[in-house]
This record gives C-alpha cells, structure tokens and sequence, in this order.
C-alpha cells in the first residue's frame, strides 16, 4: 500500500472539506479529524475507527481551523500532556479499549492502568477519531441537534468520502450510530447483544453500539470488558 498516496488524498479530502464546510462568517472553521499516522494505522490487522459527534472549541461555538491530533503532539507524554486531567472519564475507555484490540485482547484486569504505562495512551496515534460534524459545536457540551443533524445531511458524501478513505474494519459508536444510519444503511432490529453494547457483522466489517464513554450506567470494566470481548470473538473468524 502507497501510504504516501493515501496521505495525499487525505490532504485534498480535508481541503475540500475546509472549502465546502467552513463558515468564516460566523468564525467556525473545522477541525480535522481522521488519522494521525496512515501508516500505522492501515499497517494494522485491525483498523479501528471511533466515530464521534462533533469536537469542541470556544464556549460560544466559534473557533477550529486545527487539527484533532494538534491534542497529540509527537515526542510528549500523552498521559502528563493531555489524559492525567482532560476528559479523564471520556478518554481512559477508549484507550484501555483501543490498546487491548491492538495488544492481543486482554481484559480490564489484566492490563496496567495508563498511569503506570504512559505509553498505552499512544495508541490515540494509531487508530481513527471520525467527527459526524466537523465544525466546532454551537452548543459547546450541549449539542445543538438542529445544527449537527444540518451539517451531516449537507455533508453526508463527504463524511462517507472519509470513511471509504480509511476503511476501518471495526467501527465503535459511543450513543453516536444514529447519527450515521443512513450512511451504514444498517438495520438495526439485526443488531446482537453483549453485556452492555450491540453489536453487528456487515460485508466483513464490526459495527458495534455502545453507551458514551464517559457513561455511567455500568462499571467500566464491564463497558471496557463488553466491547473487547465483541471485537475479539470477530477476529477470530476472519
């Protein structure tokens, strides 16, 4: 695989979606999202995307014009420079959840915690962080759902352009994949369950339904240990 290629049609795709979704009238410009490292992550036996809602800036919903990965700066300890504070409660799931898929799959209890391997947090590098809305949120921590579902309907080819892109081969959504049922055309009543998520096989790709991360409705091993073993009892039969 041409990674370089790859990396190249990343930059005209984040181009044109700079041209046709930013609105320098109201001072929201996107924040790009996708791949930190193509390389990496096309280089993995499983290419997993965590598809999001939509990325944060200034409380009164201007700013972007950055990237995702601005938060992940190569040669830093990730643990000491971004997840010992922010957004413990949304961010330690999905690394301890990423780290396990690409480490042989072990459980909860069988992995250090981040804060004594700082280096499992690297993983953000190595997987995908795709946003439903790539402008900044208008309602910061509170979605305005006008907005959002506006930006995908006007957006949808381009989001679907991103995801073809990266073709990842699992997919988890944190309480997101309505957001992109018409781009998956999935059919929900076909959806299985494990503890806490659902899950389903399509074209050879996992899709998998879970709470937020930051969720409280149950333990996070349980949330943590669910979705391991969904993805793990999948890669067995490929």
């Amino acid at each position: 695989m041409n990674y370089k290629n790859i990396e190249q049609e990343i930059i005209a795709l984040n181009k044109e979606m700079e041209a046709r979704m930013n609105e320098p009238e109201n001072q929201r410009f996107i924040i790009d999202d996708g791949v930190m490292k193509p390389d990496v992550y096309f280089s993995k036996s499983i290419r997993l995307a965590w598809m999001l809602k939509e990325p944060y800036d200034s409380e009164d919903g201007t700013g972007g014009g950055w990237s995702y990965f601005d938060m992940f700066p190569e040669g830093k300890d990730l643990y000491l420079e971004q997840f010992r504070h922010g957004h413990k409660s949304t961010w330690h799931p999905m690394i301890y959840i990423s780290y396990s898929i690409h480490n042989n799959f072990p459980k909860w209890e069988d992995m250090k915690y981040i804060r004594e391997d700082h280096s499992m947090c690297d993983v953000v590098r190595h997987v995908a962080f795709i946003n439903a809305q790539k402008l900044p949120s208008k309602g910061f921590t509170n979605t305005d759902f006008e907005d959002l579902w506006e930006s995908i309907e006007k957006h949808s080819d381009l989001l679907k352009k991103q995801i073809d892109l990266l073709n990842p081969s699992v997919f988890i959504f944190g309480n997101t994949i309505g957001l992109y049922k018409k781009i998956f055309d999935l059919d929900f009543s076909k959806f299985q369950t494990h503890g806490s998520s659902k899950f389903i096989e399509k074209d050879g790709r996992l899709y998998i339904s879970a709470y937020h991360p930051s969720q409280r409705i149950v333990t996070r091993d349980a949330y943590i240990n669910d979705i391991i073993e969904i993805v793990s009892r999948w890669s067995k039969n490929q």
